[in-house]
């Protein structure tokens, strides 16, 4: 199994030529390629460029140090010359793994993941085993958002390779991204047996019992997380939600709060705090709380209902009306909505217009319901 750096291909021409047997087609350019090898354990990537370059006139056969001097380019940071350099290696040798192995990094570097993707699975199918260019493959995938087939490297390469907390890590995010919580649980579980004190993967952990039902445990797990690192962010929301869930509104506050002491840019926490302070009649700060959410974030429709709630709360009707026009004109099936604007219209003395939003909202509520209906009695 090669467990080569990915950043740098293993090549025949890239170690000393002391150590490795030159093959025939590089021996002309054997003074060169050892020029171009001292270069690069000095880093100095200009001068071994210009010694690869020299090696591929005296030696135009020597695939070896055409690909070598694609990562050269890499490390000079002009990757369209390193993709047309490791392409000509590819035009001499299609089955020339190290070029496929170099192309995909260099794709991927430059955020081109679809030609990535390519260029590693061609480059698998030639080293099925090669550890690096399945965990670029993964990264690509997760990229391109295709969380599934990304599950599917990872575990592969969890079969290939002795566990790590950083391979888990990733696979147990995949999980939690596919919903698939028992896995997710189980897998973060094996991650903190290599690092136990990495507070991020508590949190994650915490996630994953959340969304598997097991409240408790979760709760747990993100006091851990916030023991390990008490500035670790959305570990306070996470917590909080927690509580909100069991009704302890005060213990739910209470970490709102701190998650906002951390990260005020939180719009979540926010919400949830002024939802709260709203339920308890703090109708001052409730409004303080939820106006600087539809500011940060004017299409968030809960926010909008509540904060409009409680507009109407303080008498300030005029208020309420612009928010639920707001939230309705965002979602025009949304009956509550409707029905909350019927109010505002009526406190507002416009009957008209309260009549046509609670005629708006019987008619929305009576097609939810027969939706639902609908629902449960179609045949299986």
């Amino acid at each position: 199994m090669k467990t080569g750096s990915v950043l740098v291909a293993i090549l025949l021409c890239g170690v000393p030529a002391s150590a490795q047997v030159i093959p025939a087609e590089c021996a002309p350019a054997q003074e060169q390629l050892n020029a171009a090898q001292v270069a690069g354990t000095q880093n100095d990537w200009l001068a071994a460029s210009n010694h690869y370059r020299e090696a591929v006139q005296v030696a135009p056969s020597c695939v070896e140090a055409i690909v070598n001097l694609g990562v050269v380019y890499n490390r000079l940071n002009q990757p369209e010359e390193a993709i047309k350099t490791f392409k000509d290696a590819l035009a001499r040798n299609p089955q020339l793994f190290p070029a496929h192995l170099n192309l995909g990094i260099t794709y991927f570097r430059t955020n081109r993941y679809d030609l990535a993707i390519e260029s590693l699975r061609t480059a698998l199918k030639l080293d099925p085993e090669h550890t690096q260019a399945r965990q670029l493959l993964a990264l690509s995938l997760i990229a391109r958002e295709e969380f599934k087939e990304a599950a599917d490297e990872l575990e592969q390469l969890l079969k290939l390779a002795p566990p790590d907390a950083g391979t888990l890590v990733a696979l147990g995010k995949m999980y939690l991204r596919l919903k698939r919580y028992p896995e997710a649980v189980a897998t973060f579980t094996s991650a903190l047996k290599f690092e136990p004190d990495a507070a991020k993967t508590h949190l994650l952990l915490g996630e994953a019992l959340d969304n598997a039902g097991q409240a408790d445990k979760a709760a747990g797990a993100f006091q851990r997380a916030i023991q390990l690192d008490p500035s670790l962010l959305e570990a306070h929301y996470a917590l909080g939600h927690v509580f909100l869930k069991r009704g302890n509104l005060d213990e739910a506050l209470a970490e709102f709060q701190k998650e906002l002491q951390l990260n005020p840019e939180m719009v979540l926490a926010r919400y949830q705090a002024g939802k709260i302070y709203f339920q308890r009649d703090k109708l001052d700060e409730a409004v303080s709380e939820l106006s600087k959410v539809v500011e940060a974030d004017p299409t968030f429709r809960p926010a909008l209902e509540t904060l409009a709630q409680a507009r109407l709360k303080q008498g300030s009707n005029n208020e309420a009306i612009t928010l639920l026009e707001r939230a309705v004109a965002l979602d025009p099936g949304w009956p509550q909505a409707f029905a909350l604007l019927g109010r505002a219209y009526t406190r507002a003395g416009r009957r008209e217009d309260a009549k046509k939003a609670f005629a708006t909202a019987q008619r929305l509520s009576a097609e939810e319901r027969k939706r639902l209906e609908n629902a449960v009695t179609k045949p299986k």
